[in-house]
């Protein structure tokens, strides 16, 4: 995972939006305090908090993380189960870690979808 853009939304404050790809799939997480350079490699997993509305998906559903609304850090996320008992997803290259508890029945190999609060680079 590569640093792509970094908008800042306090520099004193060291809050920022920071665009993070594997090249295919790109995500926007928010960092505090912030101290990603463009062009940095992330090797931690991102965070997801306030996972909802979590489900198993059938059928040939398209990875990805999308903004649910214009403004603001809220996504939608269809991701890869790579741990159950860690809780790590993946988006093609970009892993995160659900803060939350996955629902039961979930095993690795699955594709959840879900909505969060926000994914955190830390």
């Amino acid at each position: 995972m590569i640093v792509k853009n970094i908008k800042w939304i306090s520099r004193t404050s060291e809050e920022a939006e920071v665009e993070i790809t594997d090249g295919e799939f790109t995500c926007i997480a928010f960092s505090h305090p912030c101290s990603a350079n463009i062009g940095d490699e992330v090797n931690a997993p991102l965070h997801i908090f306030s996972m909802k509305s979590a489900m198993r998906c059938e059928g040939l559903a398209e990875l990805g993380i999308w903004n649910i609304q214009k403004q603001g850090l809220s996504r939608k996320v269809i991701a890869r189960v790579l741990d159950t008992s860690e809780q790590v997803v993946t988006v093609g290259k970009i892993t995160m870690i659900i803060e939350d508890y996955l629902p039961g029945g979930i095993m690795v190999g699955d594709l959840i979808e879900f909505e969060c609060a926000r994914i955190d680079l830390w």
